[in-house]
């Protein structure tokens, strides 16, 4: 990846998250009429207010954030980034997948609205585990009891480190250090098999935005992959295991690559267009070939949280913007899902536009995240 490219993708990264954070504040707020008479300019930062919501004109689900904090949306994209830099900059779906669950579950480091889809995930993933390790207690070990539950507690514990031929490698390396070493051996490696014997995807059959919102962070590493197609349908599939999700995914990861590889946005989204089935081409093209502002094409192809329009809206928006802030500002004051189109608009945006100057991300947006140090830190780690 040349210096250019690397900017890009970094860049795109950025973008995402900068976007959710300056949308959040009016995240689901469904009228264009409250939101114009709210904030008409500068619709950015709003720190969430439940007044802003009141006479039922949307969902306030935001209520103990701060402005500058992430929504879950740029919460699932962070994820991403916080596992791939873990794993040396490559995709790997089982540690992915287990730091999803980490993250968002029981005792993790989220606090904040949890969408259906991912509830559906989480309990797939923990009803899962009972059933493995309801399996894994089958499993006959002739040593001592005392050594069998040693035994199953760090085999637990390297399977949320390690996962292939690796934690294989871990498990027998460990087991044969222990008493009994070749029934240790055994007994070890009949766990493993035990705990990867659910091998399909534990997303929920579900096809709103919370697909796309983990794959800014994905393209952007592997933007010249020659499997990256395969490796954003495994990723959509980790929280949204839905044929229409993979399509929609199928074209994000086509439109931003194209972007971050220095193609033009008509260039870009043309290619997005062309992985894309029939049927959802044809959508988007008609909702490309509208003559009307962003928000109106959002009231008319819908504000709600469905791929379909969600992406309706966000392509449009980035066919016409002149800025990163343009456009982010445009996507606000659209209403509705606005967090949900913003990963994927933020991030096209940030690499097409760059960062700072005239049209780039705003540095002094990107100031207002509390996580801006962390976030550059996984970055940089990502890429190294």
């Amino acid at each position: 990846m040349n210096s250019d490219t690397m900017q890009r993708s970094k860049n795109a990264i950025i973008g995402a998250l900068v976007a959710d954070a300056a949308t959040m504040g009016f995240h689901w707020l469904y009228s264009q009429q409250r939101l114009a008479e709210l904030a008409p300019e500068a619709p950015e930062f709003r720190s969430p207010a439940a007044a802003d919501f009141a006479g039922n004109v949307g969902y306030f689900a935001h209520g103990g954030k701060a402005a500058g904090d992430l929504s879950h949306y740029g919460e699932q994209a962070r994820v991403m980034l916080m596992s791939m830099a873990d794993t040396q900059g490559r995709y790997d779906r089982m540690h992915y997948q287990e730091a999803f669950k980490t993250h968002f579950g029981y005792g993790g480091a989220f606090t904040g609205y949890i969408d259906r889809p991912t509830r559906q995930t989480l309990d797939t993933l923990y009803n899962n585990e009972r059933e493995q390790l309801a399996e894994a207690g089958k499993i006959p070990f002739a040593g001592e009891d005392k050594q069998r539950a040693s035994i199953m507690t760090r085999v637990l514990a390297a399977a949320k480190r390690y996962h292939g031929t690796k934690l294989t490698d871990e498990v027998t390396k460990m087991a044969l250090s222990m008493p009994y070493p070749e029934d240790s051996r055994s007994y070890a490696l009949a766990l493993v098999a035990a705990l990867q014997s659910a091998s399909d995807f534990p997303g929920a059959i579900d096809e709103q935005l919370p697909a796309i919102s983990k794959l800014p962070v994905l393209v952007a590493r592997h933007a010249e992959a020659t499997d990256l197609i395969d490796m954003v349908s495994s990723a959509v599939k980790v929280t949204n295991n839905a044929p229409r999700a993979i399509d929609y995914g199928q074209i994000c990861g086509s439109t931003l690559r194209e972007l971050i590889l220095g193609r033009g946005v008509d260039v870009a989204i043309d290619a997005g267009l062309q992985a894309a089935t029939p049927p959802t081409r044809q959508h988007l093209s008609t909702a490309l070939d509208e003559t009307m502002t962003v928000s109106e094409v959002t009231s008319k192809y819908g504000l709600n949280c469905d791929l379909g329009c969600g992406m309706a809206s966000l392509l449009y928006n980035l066919r016409a913007a002149t800025s990163f802030t343009q456009a982010v500002r445009h996507n606000i004051l659209a209403g509705g899902d606005n967090c949900g189109r913003a990963i994927m608009l933020g991030a096209a945006c940030g690499a097409h536009f760059g960062f700072d100057g005239e049209h780039g991300i705003p540095a002094a947006w990107l100031d207002r995240l509390p996580i801006k140090d962390s976030l550059l830190a996984d970055i940089e780690r990502l890429f190294d």
